[in-house]
């Protein structure tokens, strides 16, 4: 997966409680989409995505 980083995706469930799913993907964008392809709901209700954050930077941030 080159240039692939990590991305957690957290969204709100039918139920209002908070999901997140770990992707890979180039940018946030890609994230959002391959979440929108990826999980039935959000697919239907792609507004219910709150975050989008890239792990990676976080863990490059950790080490240094």
């Amino acid at each position: 997966m080159p240039n692939k980083k990590r991305y957690t995706v957290r969204y709100r469930d039918a139920g209002s409680q908070r999901v997140e799913e770990c992707l890979y993907a180039g940018d946030a964008f890609e994230a959002r989409v391959l979440a929108m392809e990826g999980i039935p709901f959000i697919k239907t209700h792609p507004n219910a995505i709150d975050l989008i954050r890239c792990e990676d930077d976080q863990t490059a941030r950790m080490t240094a």
